[in-house]
């Protein structure tokens, strides 16, 4: 999957390739934040039996910026419309000492990401490179179990079905802040008017 989706990545004429580094910028601090969240910060402060579900969801995460780093490194371009400064600030805030809020978080987070990650794979544009496809759609099925995981444990640490959907509006606003930047780009990979605001708000574009 790895070196067809790579493959790809370098077959993207110059129209396509600009807006998807743009996107996957944002991602890949996302994704880099998630590995040291759940591979130490979460980690330390949670019982042994959870261990190993943790350390497998930061394996997951470090196989996700290995390859969107491939992707960026093949797609040749630095989008100016990222501050990565910004976006690291912005992942980093999402951590805290409160365990449940702090699972609440990523299962928003994480959700925001597997609807922005469904645009990008549903894509007509990006339909004939099929290897890259299929690793944006490798990512978002780890991020959907991950969702999963996360909600079941803010639950189990006490964390109400309606303080996680609080949370994860929360999220939503902040994200949409940071990726407004990335609007065009989404709009010309997804070849639709659907805003960032209304594909985190859960709506899909028909392309």
């Amino acid at each position: 999957m790895a070196r067809e989706s790579v493959a790809d990545a370098v077959r993207l004429p110059g129209h396509l390739a600009r807006p998807l580094a743009i996107l996957l910028e944002f991602l890949v601090c996302g994704e880099e934040s998630a590995t040291h969240a759940f591979g130490d910060s979460l980690i330390r402060s949670s019982p042994e039996d959870e261990h190993a579900c943790l350390a497998a969801m930061a394996r997951d995460e470090e196989v996700h910026a290995w390859l969107i780093h491939q992707w960026l490194d093949r797609l040749g371009h630095a989008p100016a419309e990222v501050d990565r400064m910004a976006s690291r600030r912005f992942f980093m805030r999402l951590q805290t000492r409160d365990r449940a809020l702090h699972f609440a978080r990523i299962a928003g987070l994480d959700t925001s990401v597997c609807r922005l990650l469904s645009q990008l794979v549903q894509s007509a544009a990006l339909a004939p490179y099929e290897g890259l496809v299929s690793g944006l759609a490798r990512i978002r099925s780890d991020e959907v179990r991950h969702v999963s995981v996360s909600r079941a444990f803010a639950l189990r640490l006490g964390m109400s079905r309606a303080d996680l959907s609080a949370v994860a509006t929360d999220i939503e606003a902040q994200l949409l802040t940071l990726m407004r930047p990335a609007e065009p780009a989404m709009r010309l990979l997804t070849g639709s008017g659907l805003r960032i605001g209304r594909i985190l708000h859960g709506e899909m574009a028909t392309t």
